[in-house]
């Protein structure tokens, strides 16, 4: 019954369901790829945002040379802003609005130059390429700093006016202000010591989990369902094959009711009309000869009233 699987058009069916499930199975591992990244992530905020701070003089090496482990982690440094090389962050929204975001380079009592986000500034309303308040300024002299780790931002290509920057990318931005900028990562402002009127601090980030496990188990179900689909297909094409069958051999043996085995004809209905039957059934698809199929006479499950009366008299007889 089932031969017809090795011919081309059904191995070519078996084949394209090959390819899909592989297509499937590979989107399913990318989901779960993006999945494990948020994980990532989130494990990172849950374990480094509200962790102790580690002294940088400890340290010396997590703003120069980033590691991802790092991220979110707070840092107590010590130094001088260098107040003259403040850069503003273009197109920064917060809170649905746009604005800025602040960056001062500290010079760390080690020599090492450190860039801090200290805060969000509105846009002006009226020009939007210029901060809407006053942006508050760092302490003067020494200051103690506790900043959060936080990797830089490629390069976006977009220009910038003077002391403006598209994006924070921290080779750019020491090329900009000629100073020797550790750029493997910059500092969220947390605290400043003696303290100062701020920006408005970033917030926590919130715990984001995404649909990409949904959509990870949604792609495993497309590649079974594809497998599931061509063997129903090779079902239904054997059941049709069946039923066409059995439809012939109906059709055969109603209409050889009206010829003898010699082929005469037999029949009290008009053979002219017969025979335009029969050729209206055989230039049908195999599919819809059961609308002319010959219906049988329902089998009733409970005898008429009748046939109850009947079969009494028949037991009186006897």
């Amino acid at each position: 019954m089932y031969r017809f699987l090795l011919t081309g058009k059904w191995i070519a069916g078996f084949v394209f369901a090959i390819l899909f499930s592989l297509i499937c199975l590979y989107l399913a591992g990318w989901q779960m790829g993006r999945k494990d990244e948020l994980d990532y992530r989130n494990s990172l905020v849950t374990t480094n945002y509200d962790s102790a701070p580690i002294p940088l003089a400890k340290n010396p090496g997590v703003f120069s040379d980033f590691k991802e482990e790092n991220q979110w982690k707070p840092v107590t440094m010590h130094g001088t802003y260098l107040r003259d090389h403040q850069l503003l962050v273009r197109n920064r929204p917060y809170e649905g609005l746009n604005g800025f975001e602040v960056l001062v380079p500290l010079k760390t009592d080690q020599g090492q130059t450190v860039v801090i986000n200290r805060g969000w500034v509105p846009a002006a309303d009226v020009d939007a390429a210029q901060p809407g308040v006053k942006v508050p300024e760092p302490p003067q002299g020494h200051v103690t700093v506790t900043a959060r780790v936080h990797s830089g931002e490629k390069d976006n290509g977009k220009d910038a006016p003077a002391g403006q920057v598209s994006s924070i990318d921290l080779p750019d931005i020491a090329h900009t202000t000629g100073l020797p900028i550790d750029t493997g990562a910059y500092g969220k402002l947390m605290s400043e010591d003696p303290a100062a009127p701020t920006p408005e601090l970033a917030q926590k980030p919130e715990l984001d989990t995404g649909p990409n496990l949904s959509y990870s188990v949604q792609w495993y179900v497309f590649a079974l369902m594809c497998y599931v689909a061509y063997f129903w297909l090779a079902r239904q094409k054997v059941r049709n094959d069946e039923l066409d069958a059995q439809v012939a051999a109906e059709l055969e043996a109603y209409y050889g009711q009206f010829y003898d085995e010699q082929g005469n004809y037999i029949g009290e209905e008009d053979e002219a009309v017969v025979l335009r039957k029969m050729e209206m059934v055989d230039d049908m698809p195999a599919h819809m000869k059961n609308i002319v199929r010959p219906r049988l006479a329902k089998q009733r499950s409970t005898p008429t009233d009748e046939e109850i009366e009947d079969a009494y008299l028949d037991r009186l007889e006897r």
